[in-house]
């Protein structure tokens, strides 16, 4: 018998609950015999997988041969692999395929059936049958599966200098069994909606398919910067992969005009429009001109801004300004209808004279209020019934007679008081 070795999550640990979930066929339960199976197992490209089938029996019975065969699409079957009691295993491809058990015996009887390095031809119908004395033959059949997990990736694409629908992006899945699904999430909208479409090849190994999704837009700068996700979805995998893009779009020129409300008053010197643009590439040329043919003579063209000198009533009045702006992907234009109004006048305007007011206002207030602030009548201090003394200094003479001075003085303040 082949003395392969298990791998190391052989499913030898895993048999024996494996066999309670297996349920033989009722009739021939009832004899007493019956072999059981993992009706269906899917396994994996390049990996190992176990073909589960074990005979119960109540009755005292002989197995005189195993054989496993594969269903051809044809109907017709192959012999995989044999078992004989005394001659042990016959199989054909003993490098990739074994029995689980090294003999046969006991109860159950293990025919399980290792197929290692899958691929892709494995996938089908098998048969597991027991010869068995004196009850005869009993089968049951175990559909494999084999998958091929694919290798994901997603990236954003260059367009083209045009402004027509093109690929911004493209999401591959390589190498997949069965094909994956591949879907596209994004928040554009309107003019921009876009669309996808994909190519299907063969993969890098028998059996598999390389699917590519391209996600199509049409460039402009809603769409320039914006996060999209590839989605793939594939049976080997619990959940989608999700892919991660960001767009970088060249869109042609899209243009505003600023620096002109309303209307301008006649006289009014040194003004501007400004030609405002988004665009990517950066724009290589900017061309102002009118609806009605070439500039006024008192305008000059600067790259993105249109100077006006002075404006003049004449000749720019009513008068309707294009800025015509190109890129290396196409051009984009915009306008603005220029009027001219009458001149300031040299008076004071209504804000002003509205000010004056409002400052008068407040000057007659803060008057009337400190005039009758001061007007407010003060509290009399009491008087004092003794009359005050006065005293009265006269010269101090530097000479001999300054001492009479000052007893002439306190004899006046004495005959004052008395």
């Amino acid at each position: 018998m082949n003395q392969h070795t298990p791998l190391a999550w052989s499913p030898r640990l895993l048999l024996p609950g494996l066999l309670l979930l297996l349920l033989p066929d009722r009739a021939k339960a009832a004899s007493g015999v019956a072999v059981q199976v993992l009706t269906n197992v899917t396994g994996v490209l390049n990996e190992s997988t176990t073909l589960v089938c074990n005979l119960m029996s109540t009755e005292n019975v002989t197995v005189t041969q195993v054989t496993w065969m594969k269903k051809k699409p044809d109907g017709s079957r192959s012999t995989v692999a044999v078992f004989h009691p005394t001659k042990g295993p016959s199989i054909p491809d003993s490098e990739r395929v074994m029995f689980w058990a090294p003999k046969l015996d006991g109860h159950p009887w293990n025919a399980s059936l290792v197929i290692s390095h899958l691929r892709a031809e494995d996938e089908g119908s098998y048969e597991c049958q027991f010869a068995t004395f004196p009850t005869g033959s009993r089968s049951s059949s175990v559909h494999l599966r084999v998958l091929a997990l694919p290798t994901n990736t997603a990236e954003a694409l260059t367009p083209s200098p045009t402004g027509k629908l093109q690929d911004l992006a493209k999401c591959i899945s390589t190498g997949g069994r069965p094909p994956p699904q591949i879907s596209w999430l994004s928040d554009l909208n309107g003019a921009e909606t876009p669309e996808t479409r994909e190519t299907t090849e063969l993969g890098p190994q028998p059996g598999t398919v390389t699917v590519t999704s391209f996600f199509s837009a049409m460039p402009s700068r809603h769409a320039d910067g914006k996060n999209i996700t590839c989605s793939v979805k594939h049976e080997s995998a619990p959940e989608p992969e999700l892919l991660l893009v960001i767009l970088s779009v060249p869109y042609p020129p899209e243009v505003s005009i600023s620096g002109y409300d309303e209307a301008w008053p006649e006289g009014l010197t040194d003004v501007a429009l400004s030609c405002d643009v988004r665009s990517k590439p950066e724009p290589t040329d900017y061309e102002w001109s009118t609806t009605t043919g070439p500039l006024p003579n008192n305008t000059e063209a600067q790259g993105n801004r249109l100077l006006i000198h002075k404006v003049n009533k004449t000749t720019i009045n009513n008068v309707t300004f294009v800025c015509n702006v190109t890129n290396a992907l196409g051009s984009g234009q915009n306008q603005v209808t220029v009027h001219v109004k009458e001149p300031m006048s040299s008076g004071l305007s209504w804000a002003a004279i509205i000010g004056i007011c409002i400052a008068i206002g407040i000057g007659i207030l803060a008057g009337l209020w400190c005039y009758f602030r001061s007007r407010r009548p003060r509290s009399d201090s009491k008087s004092d019934s003794r009359p005050s003394a006065e005293v009265v200094y006269s010269p101090v003479n530097n000479n001999i007679n300054s001492t009479q001075d000052i007893e002439m003085n306190n004899i006046n303040s004495h005959d004052q008081r008395t």
